[in-house]
């Protein structure tokens, strides 16, 4: 029998909420862990709001997410190019400091935080127009 040597913290559970902020704006705010175990959840949701309201703008406020993998990364991503083919803008809205860093880290921060940035890239791209920048 073997004990861990550290306390197991509890798992966040994820938590989507959306709402209509104004006749073009969608809010979807999301609360909790993001990983490999929700993933998928959260890309499902995330696109069925879009695909069912045709909001101008998805505003996906990470405020209540306390921890970001890559696989929450790659969601937002492929949520945001799955916006842009739709004819509509997805930008993320109040990271928290931890995930503010996994963004910068790959290069997404302002690709995902800036609209004005997100109307002028190309559909299918993650990064910038000209390609990625570094800091």
């Amino acid at each position: 029998m073997s004990t861990p040597l550290y306390p197991l913290a509890p798992v966040a559970p994820l938590n989507i909420e959306s709402s209509v902020s104004s006749p073009a704006t969608l809010r979807v705010a999301v609360t909790g862990e993001i990983d490999l175990a929700n993933a998928a959840a959260l890309r499902e949701r995330l696109l069925r709001v879009l695909y069912q309201h045709r909001p101008d703008l998805l505003d996906v406020n990470l405020a209540g997410v306390t921890f970001m993998d890559c696989t929450g990364v790659a969601v937002l991503v492929g949520v945001r190019n799955a916006a842009i083919q739709a004819g509509c803008r997805m930008h993320i809205t109040d990271p928290q400091p931890i995930v503010s860093r996994v963004l910068q880290l790959t290069g997404l921060l302002r690709v995902l935080t800036d609209p004005v940035e997100l109307q002028r890239g190309a559909a299918g791209s993650a990064y910038p127009p000209g390609g990625r920048t570094c800091p």
